[in-house]
């Protein structure tokens, strides 16, 4: 049987991930989300297109945010979990105030099972701290 309680460390490396420039969604949301005066976003990453529906689309971001939705599926996958076994699977992601170039993310994944339990990640900084 597997431990749900590992979804709590795919949470984090989820949004460890997202933050990281390895994610490539740096600085494309940044900027995008200055651009609209927004704060902060949520992406469901269990979408075929995850993208955020408060902000005008962007084909740079566009592709990162897939690309990202298909590492999440493979971080979740080397844990024994898939996609059909979570309910929701969302990302939340928060320019840093003081990086104005948009390349610091504050990110945050929330996992929900079948079952109702929650796993979240908690806000992270773009060190990747709590």
């Amino acid at each position: 049987m597997i431990k749900e309680a590992i979804l709590q460390g795919v949470a984090h490396n989820i949004a460890h991930h997202a933050g990281s420039g390895l994610s490539f969604i740096s600085p494309y949301l940044g900027n995008a989300l200055r651009a609209e005066n927004l704060e902060t976003t949520e992406i469901d990453l269990l979408s075929e297109i995850p993208y955020p529906l408060n902000i005008s689309l962007s084909e740079p971001l566009g592709i990162s945010l897939k690309s990202l939705r298909s590492k999440a599926e493979d971080i979740l996958f080397k844990h024994n979990f898939s996609f059909e076994k979570i309910d929701e699977l969302k990302l939340y992601a928060t320019p840093a105030p003081w990086d104005k170039d948009g390349y610091s993310l504050h990110t945050r994944v929330v996992i929900i099972t079948k079952n109702k339990k929650v796993f979240d990640s908690g806000w992270l900084n773009e060190q990747g701290c709590t």
